[in-house]
């Protein structure tokens, strides 16, 4: 652990700067948490009046406090704070969490002696964090840290995420996010803690009105939600939507080991349970497992005929404890079967923790995943407890137990997916960028396949290279002021001859004029047209926290309208572009669908990851778009490329 974090997490000795007497105080609050927890280094108190407090004396000077003493808690008017910074510094306390209001959150003033305070601590060689908020152990499973960075003047979450994932008691990290300080280093340091821990983050702000309360609290910029989003697949890291979505995770990536698959059983006593779990299994990105026959025939000769053998296993309301155990081992046994959710309403006839314990004792032979729906409340404590002993996770209801499975699939599927980076040698300077003169003539030196396109000033230019490049051609408005050509017929296809160019020309500057007549018009653009295709757009952007977003989507005219789009992080592997290509309508039907023809999915996944190399590799390329990205039954090429460089 580095030196500036270890007053942290491992202090010899803690003193409560501004302790109190006063049980209604906050001082008196922080001081009698620090006492009745686990904590078992020196604990110190300094108020502005003597006495004791908890058996322990009040210090009235900081100086008489003696030693060990690492970390100060401090409990002191805003005002006073970074004198009293300045005084643990001169006292040897390496580390402070300051316990109070009124700084950055507050507007420019609070801002002003917040720095003062950060400026204070790092003069001195300290630590210095916002706050620090005390949380109660969830049912079933306990904290082995916790960490609250208010602020984050000094120490961030980039700081203590490697710090926290080398503590040998914990298992699973918990993010609350705002937003990060430094979008790029939090993604290299939180890759590679999830290839040994799970991360899961529960990041707010996702709307309006959340951005602004996050601001107001922490006086941070949030980033976009697309690049939040891209940001945690790329570091591995698994988002939840609510704070019970991510502590159900939390549980079940703890205690569960992970599927081998995404194939799942459902083992149920009542069949509308299992109706709702089949479809929260799909919900989840999960499937509902295809039984093998031995399988059916095994439930078959166990259950009574009237049960239903296929996935979900209902075995009817009647079902005892040893029913559950016994078909939950012949499921557990189907090498179909990647895990199981059983569902628990409490059994009429039996005590429901008597089928937790036959369940538990099944669960403890397999390798596989195993939840528990446990509907219900006072008929089903006693079987939580049985369950919580035994470390296996349960859920009031299958939707739950569902999104558990499926956080521990996405899991598994991160770290079976785990490679390495491709590099290629195609390293521009950034000179070399900017000499290049077209958009196409920069994404071609990447390797991405473009059609040639000259610029025409007249109809007789036009003609010229019409004939040059060889009909069929196209012609397209060229103006830096018409961004949507097609918007204003500003395209023409399939040019067969001199004289439609001719006269196409005359067509297009005729029709810019009429719809724009303040658009510069530089003349028009010739292209050769190339064979049918389906159409997708690809491109990136750069954001100020995470840096190049690659986009794939939908194409052509259909972009804007569909907004059937995805985002990664670049640079991208064959993995990442295949799996961003798979989020969409237009990635999946690049396989073909109806009379739709199949076209060359490969040479798409070939082009993110060029372009995504490009982005990642030039800081001057602020954007860069391919649209449309016409995909061929062998190749893709760019049709239209813009590209804006910073200035």
């Amino acid at each position: 652990m580095s030196s500036s974090l270890t007053p942290f997490f491992k202090p010899r000795g803690v003193v409560v700067i501004g302790a109190s007497t006063s049980p209604e105080k906050l001082g008196y609050g922080v001081a009698r948490n620090l006492i009745q927890s686990r904590y078992k280094g020196a604990v110190h108190f300094v108020s502005q009046k003597s006495g004791t407090l908890f058996d322990r004396p009040l210090y009235t000077n900081l100086n008489d406090v003696p030693d060990p003493v690492d970390l100060a808690i401090l409990i002191v008017p805003t005002q006073v704070t970074p004198q009293t910074i300045e005084d643990c510094a001169k006292r040897g306390i390496k580390a402070a969490i300051i316990v109070s209001a009124g700084f950055r959150e507050v507007g420019a003033e609070g801002a002003a002696l917040e720095q003062q305070c950060v400026d204070v601590a790092r003069k001195h060689g300290g630590a210095f964090a916002a706050a620090i908020i005390d949380c109660a152990r969830g049912e079933g499973f306990g904290f082995s840290q916790i960490v609250s960075l208010g602020n984050q003047a000094d120490v961030n979450e980039t700081d203590v995420l490697p710090e926290v994932a080398k503590d040998e008691h914990t298992r699973v990290i918990v993010l609350y996010m705002e937003s990060v300080s430094d979008g790029a280093k939090f993604v290299h340091a939180a890759s590679e803690v999830t290839k040994h821990k799970p991360v899961i983050a529960l990041k707010v702000g996702r709307f309006e009105a959340g951005q602004k309360a996050a601001a107001s609290h922490t006086g941070a910029l949030a980033g976009s939600e697309a690049a939040f989003d891209a940001a945690f697949a790329k570091a591995g890291i698994l988002r939840a939507d609510t704070a019970e979505q991510m502590f159900d995770w939390a549980r079940a990536l703890e205690d569960c080991p992970l599927p081998r698959g995404k194939r799942m059983a459902i083992l149920t006593n009542a069949g509308g349970p299992g109706v709702i779990a089949a479809d929260s299994l799909e919900t989840n990105g999960l499937l509902l497992s295809q039984l093998t026959e031995s399988t059916l025939r095994a439930l078959s000769s166990y259950l009574p005929p009237s049960s239903s053998v296929h996935n979900p296993v209902d075995m009817l309301a009647s079902a005892s404890p040893e029913s559950y155990a016994t078909c939950l081992k012949i499921l557990l046994q189907d090498e179909n079967v990647d895990g199981v959710l059983v569902i628990l309403p409490p059994p009429p006839m039996f005590k429901t923790e008597n089928v937790a314990e036959k369940v538990i004792e099944v669960i403890g032979n397999f390798d596989k995943p195993v939840v528990v729906a446990l509907m219900g409340s006072t008929l089903v404590e006693e079987a939580n407890k049985v369950f919580q002993r035994a470390h296996v996770p349960t859920y009031p209801f299958p939707e739950r137990a569902a999104s558990a499975l499926g956080a521990l699939a996405k899991r598994a599927e991160y770290l079976n997916g785990l490679q390495h980076l491709p590099t290629l040698e195609l390293n521009k300077s950034k000179s070399e960028v900017r000499r290049l003169r077209t958009p196409e003539e920069l994404i071609a030196s990447y390797g991405i396949t473009t059609t040639p396109i000259k610029l025409a000033r007249d109809e007789n230019e036009a003609v010229t290279i019409a004939n040059e490049l060889g009909f069929p051609v196209v012609m397209k408005i060229a103006s830096p002021d018409i961004l949507h050509k097609s918007d204003i017929g500003g395209v023409l296809l399939n040019i067969k001859s001199a004289e439609e160019a001719l006269s196409g020309y005359a067509t297009l500057l005729e029709r810019a004029k009429k719809a724009m007549p303040l658009a510069r018009i530089e003349g028009v653009h010739v292209q050769r047209q190339i064979p049918e295709g389906q159409e997708v757009i690809v491109g990136a952007v750069r954001d100020p926290l995470f840096g190049p977003l690659i986009m794939f989507g939908s194409g052509g005219i259909e972009v804007e309208g569909l907004k059937d789009v995805a985002f990664a992080l670049a640079p991208l592997n064959q993995t990442e572009a295949q799996e961003m290509i798979r989020k969409t309508w237009a990635g999946r039907k690049l396989k073909g669908f109806r009379s739709i023809p199949p076209v060359d999915e490969e040479s798409v996944i070939d082009v993110l990851v060029k372009l995504s190399l490009l982005a990642y590799e030039h800081p001057e390329v602020d954007e860069i778009e391919i649209n449309p990205l016409r995909v061929l039954q062998k190749g893709a090429v760019a049709v239209d490329v813009r590209v804006r460089l910073r200035a």
